[in-house]
């Protein structure tokens, strides 16, 4: 699992005219919502962007402490809002996770080794599913779960039923459902080539000819 650790401070007011000024002074404005109820926070524009960095393409829990002196919380990030234009950040949601609790993730899926089929058949290995929906304890949750191609073979595949989920972690998805194939890749038709502006005047020269010397015979 993986854990950082991230400051936060009381927002004080609240609205669109407050929330630029905060941008302004370099804090994003965020909330935490959950079991312990709505807390409305400003983070540091540089050090949340770090965290985030640190976060991307993995499942980790944040432990956010307050300046007040209330009691930290576990949370993941539930949604990051960036300017259209800019991508600078405006806005975090953050989802409080219970310490000791069950909880549910979005765990993400990454390909362990080289297919058996694309390194010796031509085949091409395609990934169908790119995360899975788990319960466990906070204390068990994976950064990410490794699905191992090594053995795949053209004309296979890996459902989530094949998928060797961390102990203490349940994965919450249709057990059918396609995770990763091999398959030989697709040949494209191919078009026979128009004949050139050229090639078409001189080809149909002959024929005009032909046409002619018929209408002199008759």
């Amino acid at each position: 699992m993986k854990q950082v650790n991230l400051k936060a401070y009381n927002r004080a007011k609240l609205g669109g005219l407050s929330a630029k000024r905060y941008r302004k002074e370099g804090k994003i404005p965020a909330v935490i919502y959950g079991e312990s109820g709505e807390k409305h926070l400003l983070i540091d524009q540089k050090e949340l962007s770090v965290v985030l960095k640190s976060v991307m393409g993995k499942a980790a829990l944040i432990d956010i402490s307050f300046d007040d002196g209330s009691e930290s919380r576990y949370a993941v990030v539930k949604e990051v809002e960036r300017h259209p234009v800019s991508d600078s950040l405006m806005h975090v949601d953050f989802f409080e996770i219970v310490r000791g609790k069950p909880m549910t993730a979005m765990i993400p899926l990454h390909m362990h080794g080289e297919a058996f089929g694309a390194k010796n058949e031509g085949g091409v290995v395609e990934m169908h599913l790119h995360e899975v929906k788990v319960k466990c304890r906070p204390r068990d949750l994976p950064e990410m779960i490794l699905v191992d191609v090594t053995n795949l073979k053209v004309g296979e595949s890996i459902r989530v039923k094949d998928i060797k989920a961390p102990e203490g972690v349940k994965i919450e998805e249709d057990l059918e459902d396609l995770v990763i194939s091999c398959q030989l890749p697709k040949e494209e038709p191919v078009e026979e080539a128009a004949p050139a502006e050229g090639e078409a005047a001189a080809s149909e020269a002959p024929a005009a000819a032909e046409g002619a010397e018929a209408k002199k015979e008759s």
